[in-house]
C-alpha cells in the first residue's frame, strides 16, 4: 500500500467552532427545562398576544403570516473525516493511494414553502463547498391525486437517492449509488396519490427529464422518460428518511418499482452533473433502467432494499453494455429489546454489490459496512460512525480496501 497523505483544508477548524457553538440549539426540546423553551415556537404567548410572522421552526427560520404563505430557509453542515474519500468504482479505488481527509463534506443553504397560495409548493437547495445550485424547482397541487412540478430536482427514481444525503444510516449511500443513480435533473412531472388510507393506497410518478444532468440544459438529442409506482399496504408511505426514529409500533412498509427510458450523452449521474462510467468513452447513450425496492420500519428496526438493471447501447459505436447490483441495509435501536444499550444509540448494517459488465466473468465488487448512529435531535443533529471493506474482483486490479468514516451531521 503506499503511503498516508493527510489533507486538512482550511476553513474546516472555523466551520468546527461554528457548529459547536450552535449545536446547542438543536437539543431536543423535549430534554429541556420547560422553562428554557422559547413561546417563540408557537404562533401565539400564553396569554394570547400578537401572533408573530416569523420563528424558529422545525426546518429552520420560518416565515408564516396569517395566510397560505408559509415559507422557511436553514442551513445544513455535515463535517466528516474520511480515510478514502470519493465515491467510484472499488476497482478504481484500488489504483488510487489512500488518503484521508477532514472536510467539509456538504454546506446547504435550502429553504421553500408555500408561496401566495396554498397549492403552490417552491424550493431551492445550494451547495457551497462546489458552488452549485442543486435544486431550483415549483411544484402545482391541484389535487391529491394530481400535482405538477417544473425546474430541477432530484428525481424520483430510487428510495437510497431520494433519501436526503443528511437522512442516511452511514455517513453516504451505497457503491449502488455510484452506478445507478439518476440524480438531479431539470425536467417536469406529473405525480400524485391513489386509494389514500386504504390496502392500494398508492403513489406515482411520471417524469421527463432533460437527460443532461444536474446544472445541464436541454438539447434535441437528450431526453429520459421516469415511471415509478409506489404501494403503501398500510395505507400510509414510508417517508423517505431512514431510521426508524419514531419506534413505530405498527410496521409501515413499501414497495416499489421503477423504469427510466431514453438518449442522453452520459452513462453516470451525480450531483456534480452528467459522466462516464469506466470504460464509456461515447456520448450517444440509449440508457433503459429497471428498479425493484422495499423498505420497512417496525418498532425501531429498518429495512431498505434496492435490485437495479441498466443497460447502455452507443448509438454510433454500437457497443453495449450491461449492469446489475443493488444493495441491502438493516438498522435497529438495540434498546427496544436490550435495556443495557443506549437509546439513542443505532446500530446498522449493508452489503451492497454490483456487477458492472455481465459479459465479463468475475469482476463483482461488493462493499460491507457497519455502522453506528447517536442522534442528538434526530437526523438533524446526529453522529455517525461506519467501516467499509471494500473488495473488487476484476480482470485488471483484484484487491481489498477499508473505508472509514466518522461524521456529524448538523441542521438549523
Amino acid at each position: 500500500m503506499t503511503c498516508c497523505l493527510t489533507r486538512i483544508r482550511l476553513g474546516v477548524g472555523g466551520l468546527l467552532a461554528c457548529q459547536f457553538a450552535i449545536a446547542a440549539a438543536s437539543i431536543d426540546a423535549n430534554v429541556l427545562p420547560a422553562e428554557v423553551v422559547s413561546a417563540d415556537a408557537t404562533e401565539t404567548t400564553s396569554g394570547g398576544a400578537e401572533r408573530k410572522d416569523w420563528h424558529y421552526g422545525k426546518k429552520g427560520l420560518t416565515y408564516d403570516p396569517e395566510g397560505p404563505t408559509n415559507l422557511w430557509v436553514g442551513i445544513r453542515l455535515q463535517t466528516r473525516f474520511e480515510v478514502e474519500s470519493e465515491q467510484t468504482s472499488v476497482a478504481d479505488e484500488l489504483r488510487r493511494d489512500q488518503d484521508s481527509e477532514l472536510d467539509l463534506n456538504r454546506g446547504r443553504l435550502k429553504g421553500g414553502g408555500a408561496l401566495a397560495v396554498d397549492w403552490l409548493d417552491v424550493y431551492f437547495e445550494y451547495n457551497q463547498p462546489s458552488d452549485a445550485l442543486l435544486d431550483l424547482r415549483a411544484t402545482l397541487k391541484f389535487t391529491d391525486f394530481l400535482s405538477l412540478r417544473i425546474g430541477q430536482w432530484k428525481s424520483e427514481f430510487n428510495r437510497e437517492r431520494i433519501d436526503s444525503s443528511g437522512k442516511q444510516q452511514m455517513a453516504d449511500r451505497s457503491m449502488a449509488n455510484y452506478w445507478f443513480a439518476i440524480d438531479r435533473q431539470p425536467g417536469i412531472a406529473l405525480s400524485g396519490r391513489l386509494g389514500r388510507g386504504t390496502r392500494g393506497d398508492s403513489n406515482w410518478w411520471v417524469e421527463y427529464l432533460s437527460g443532461q444532468g444536474r446544472g445541464g440544459g436541454w438539447d434535441s438529442g437528450s431526453h429520459l422518460w421516469l415511471a415509478r409506482y409506489q404501494w403503501n399496504p398500510q395505507g400510509e408511505p414510508l417517508p423517505f428518511s431512514q431510521s426508524d426514529l419514531e419506534h413505530r409500533e405498527r410496521a409501515l412498509t413499501s414497495v416499489a418499482v421503477a423504469v427510466v427510458d431514453g438518449e442522453t450523452p452520459y452513462s453516470r449521474f451525480s450531483g456534480a452533473g452528467g459522466s462516464q462510467l469506466p470504460g464509456i468513452i461515447g456520448d450517444n447513450q440509449a440508457l433503459t433502467q429497471f428498479l425493484f425496492e422495499t423498505a420497512a420500519h417496525w418498532r425501531g428496526m429498518s429495512w431498505q432494499q434496492e435490485w437495479h438493471i441498466k443497460r447502455l447501447r452507443d448509438k454510433e459505436l454500437g457497443t453495449r453494455l450491461n449492469l446489475r447490483g443493488g444493495y441491502v441495509q438493516l438498522g435497529s435501536f438495540i434498546s427496544e429489546w436490550w435495556a443495557l444499550w443506549p437509546a439513542r444509540l443505532e446500530l446498522a448494517g449493508r452489503l451492497s454489490i454490483v456487477d458492472p459488465d455481465r459479459s465479463v466473468t468475475g469482476n463483482t465488487e461488493k462493499e460491507r459496512s457497519i455502522g453506528l448512529n447517536w442522534f442528538f435531535r434526530g437526523h438533524r443533529n446526529k453522529l455517525t460512525l461506519d467501516y467499509s471493506w471494500l473488495s473488487a474482483d476484476d480482470p485488471v486490479e483484484n484487491g481489498t480496501r477499508n473505508r472509514l468514516r466518522f461524521q456529524w451531521e448538523l441542521s438549523l
